[in-house]
């Protein structure tokens, strides 16, 4: 979907880079793995899945499924994840993280697609069926809610699966890890033949993969049968922007609002006190690692 029209007017102040998402999101993940590589200064709005906050008119007017993450880019809102990863390289294009030549790009960009269309039926179903679906059981009025403010009906149809009473069954987990594991062997072949997804550079495609191991890895999938994966993952797990990005955002904040980057970053760009905040404290990264420091407003 990339660019959207946002029915939610109070983003439209927004300036900077605010990113919606989550800790343990591949696809909030991604979209954070790209910015600490910039090395962008940038803005976080938490939202808690586990509690729903995803789950309401506010959040839903900004997004229109619902879903993490969303970029907000001085006041423009960028919806899907491999989208988002786009948009940044274009917008931020030093240092890059696309081939140079015109085959190997394409290559990536169907490395992106493929990564979006196995989302839910193979990421999302195996996830939710192994671990996430008994951490965020709903009531009754919470599908109710959902059901009447969600449009897309993949996911209407995919959340209806675990709705109360009800959940993933053995067939949704086989079809599920048959999807993964085509991936991950193309994926093994690849990276055995350049050392990357695409070509002999790291580029959006690795980025866009390498979070959703995490995922898998998490949610119990036999990651061991395929060694030149685990591999490749080992080495961009080793990369510093991977601390700041995957690692620091396991454990869910209780702040809900921060700007994140290095110190040079964020100074670079102007004082904290810039970010908009919609709780009652603004934090600020003190250092890569992301130890935060109260800003006084």
């Amino acid at each position: 979907m990339g660019v959207i029209e946002s029915t939610n007017q109070s983003v439209e102040s927004l300036e900077g880079l605010h990113l919606y998402h989550t800790g343990r999101s591949n696809c909030s993940a991604r979209v954070r793995l790209l910015i600490e590589e910039k090395g962008l200064p940038w803005v976080s709005h938490y939202i808690d899945l586990y509690t729903k906050e995803n789950i309401s008119e506010e959040y839903f007017s900004i997004n229109p499924k619902g879903v993490v993450p969303t970029l907000v880019h001085d006041g423009r809102v960028i919806v899907e994840s491999n989208d988002i990863l786009l948009y940044l390289e274009d917008a931020y294009p030093v240092p890059r993280f696309t081939p140079h030549s015109a085959p190997e790009c394409e290559a990536m960009r169907t490395w992106l697609q493929r990564s979006g269309d196995i989302h839910i039926p193979g990421i999302k179903t195996f996830a939710y069926a192994q671990l996430n679906a008994a951490l965020v059981q709903k009531t009754p009025a919470e599908a109710a809610l959902y059901r009447k403010l969600q449009k897309d009906q993949d996911l209407l149809a995919f959340h209806a699966k675990h709705d109360p009473g009800k959940s993933f069954g053995k067939d949704d987990v086989h079809r599920a890890s048959a999807l993964l594991r085509s991936a991950l062997a193309e994926i093994g072949t690849r990276v055995t033949q350049d050392g990357w997804l695409v070509g002999s550079s790291y580029s959006l495609a690795d980025i866009s993969w390498a979070t959703t191991i995490t995922t898998l890895q998490r949610a119990g999938f036999p990651l061991g049968e395929f060694p030149h994966v685990v591999n490749w993952y080992a080495r961009i797990s080793k990369r510093p922007a991977w601390e700041r990005a995957v690692v620091h955002w396991l454990g869910a904040p209780k702040e809900r609002v921060m700007q994140m980057g290095t110190p040079e970053t964020i100074a670079a760009r102007e004082s904290p006190t810039h970010a908009t905040s919609t709780g009652s404290e603004v934090f600020v990264a003190g250092e890569p690692s992301g130890v935060l420091a109260r800003v006084s407003r």
